[in-house]
């Protein structure tokens, strides 16, 4: 079974920090990417349910489909991977919507989806999640852990 796995340090930074977007196939063959999630300053362990700024709360069965979908949005501007559920809520009733993977297109970081700095990457990653699709998988389940 394919896996994702986002890890990243939640910690006080002025800095974008940066972490792992880690594509695990049944052989066991792993792929790594340079990927992020939220804005500088904003990725603390207590930013995960602030909108449009924190990181992907982790905690949830997270999936994506292996087929991306085209986003005009700025900072997106390209192809999207929808992460579901969407959306999450905490215990609290704070909520977090339209997340997902892409690019990092614009101003570095992300209003909390996950995203990969490097545009060889992200190509690398298309490439991959399209063969994958081509072999009939749909989605494939991403993990979500911070250190």
């Amino acid at each position: 079974m394919h896996k994702l796995f986002f890890t990243m340090e939640l910690k006080p930074s002025t800095s974008l920090l940066w972490g792992n977007l880690k594509l695990v196939y049944p052989n066991q063959k792993e792929i790594d990417y340079i990927a992020t999630s939220g804005c500088a300053q904003w990725q603390q362990t207590e930013d995960e349910w602030a909108r449009a700024r924190g990181p992907i709360p982790h905690g949830f069965n997270y999936s994506i489909p292996t087929t991306p979908y085209y986003l005009p949005t700025k900072g997106i501007e390209g192809m999207f991977f929808h992460i579901t559920p969407d959306p999450v809520q905490s215990l609290s009733g704070e909520i977090r919507s339209e997340l997902g993977i892409h690019f990092d297109a614009n101003v570095p970081g992300s209003a909390g989806c996950i995203v990969l700095k490097n545009k060889s990457g992200w190509e690398g990653f298309c490439i991959r999640m399209e063969a994958i699709a081509k072999s009939g998988i749909k989605s494939i389940p991403l993990s979500v852990n911070y250190n």
